[in-house]
């Protein structure tokens, strides 16, 4: 599937203008993976590897204009304030009109996006140490849940792959929660903190050790 996928439901402006953005993003990361996400409305997701669950950006398309949003975006230097959104991370910038997608300072956001992430290795290489040890686990299963590996015990997920970053998110024990929120590596994650949910940056210094006790600690508790 491409964009044209979204298109259904919008003006040919609008499909124009969706298709010179993904150029745009294209143009500064020619090596973006494309993903369509067909829940919320519908995204182009653009991420560093294909199947690493991270995504860097995504286009959305909208009655009078397409949106770029970015998952770390309140991360980004924006010294002319395109950025929208007063979320903890994601932030989007409306592009109305091609002219807008000539703004150097777009396009200096879209070089930091891509460039914050880990190389690609590092992404792979998590995934898979991540499935190792969640085949480990009696009963656990892995499925793609809006466009990220979801690892299940049942009907249950206890682990989520790269959520707004690299990152693996679990739901501890409540006795670690206050610590393990303390924690500078972690962060709440998205649209899960509500339900007592961490998320763990995955980078080339990652324990992997804790990263083990987290996931077997976070399976233990889909379990209950």
């Amino acid at each position: 599937m491409g964009i044209e996928t979204l298109f259904p439901g919008n003006t040919p402006a609008i499909q124009i203008l969706a298709e010179q953005t993904r150029k745009l993003v294209l143009l500064v990361h020619p090596q973006a993976h494309e993903e369509i996400e067909t829940s919320w409305g519908g995204y182009l997701l653009f991420k560093q590897v294909a199947g690493a669950g991270n995504t860097v950006c995504w286009v959305s398309l909208h009655k009078k204009h397409v949106s770029i949003g970015f998952s770390m975006g309140s991360e980004l230097s924006d010294p002319e304030a395109l950025l929208e959104g007063k979320g903890k991370r994601q932030r989007h910038v409306k592009v109305k009109s091609a002219a807008d997608l000539e703004n150097p300072a777009l396009r200096a956001l879209l070089e930091q996006a891509w460039t914050s992430q880990p190389e690609a290795k590092t992404l792979q290489a998590a995934l898979l140490r991540i499935r190792e040890i969640c085949q480990g686990l009696a009963g656990s299963q892995e499925k793609v849940s809006h466009g990220h590996p979801t690892f299940f015990t049942g009907k249950r997920s206890y682990a989520v792959y790269g959520i707004y970053s690299p990152s693996i998110a679990i739901k501890p024990e409540p006795s670690k929660a206050l610590a393990l929120a303390d924690d500078e590596r972690f962060f709440p994650t998205p649209y899960l903190a509500h339900q007592g949910w961490l998320s763990l940056r995955i980078d080339a210094a990652t324990d992997w050790e804790l990263v083990r006790e987290l996931l077997e600690d976070s399976y233990r508790q889909a379990l209950k």
